[in-house]
């Protein structure tokens, strides 16, 4: 049994130039609204590894204006299907620490890139 963090977008997603390991991927998991593109082995943990994800996101969406990134922390145990348990939304220029996209076990996050109005 191991814990992945699965990254599904409306636009395509590339594997980053960070410290962070992404595997390509592809399928659908029941409560994502979009096809995962993107699993990280063995989850995230430290706050390096936030800060990093943070910033791949931020990298992610800033050529576009409207954007949404779903990540999902679950427990892959190749017997059981995988299984969202707790669905919550935030917009990207709301998070203002890294620690915001540590999940529970079971947790989708779906973050919406927006103009913002300031």
């Amino acid at each position: 049994m191991t814990y992945y963090y699965y990254l599904a977008s409306d636009q395509k997603m590339g594997l980053g130039n960070g410290s962070i390991d992404f595997n390509e991927t592809d399928g659908h998991i029941p409560g994502f609204d979009y096809p995962i593109q993107l699993e990280i082995f063995n989850g995230i943990e430290k706050d390096w590894e936030l800060r990093e994800l943070l910033q791949y996101i931020r990298n992610h969406t800033s050529p576009y204006e409207v954007c949404t990134v779903q990540i999902a922390n679950l427990l892959n145990t190749h017997r059981e299907p995988l299984k969202i348990k707790r669905k919550s939304n935030i917009l990207l220029y709301e998070i203002i620490d890294p620690k915001q996209l540590l999940l529970e076990e079971g947790s989708l996050l779906t973050i919406k890139k927006v103009p913002s109005f300031k």
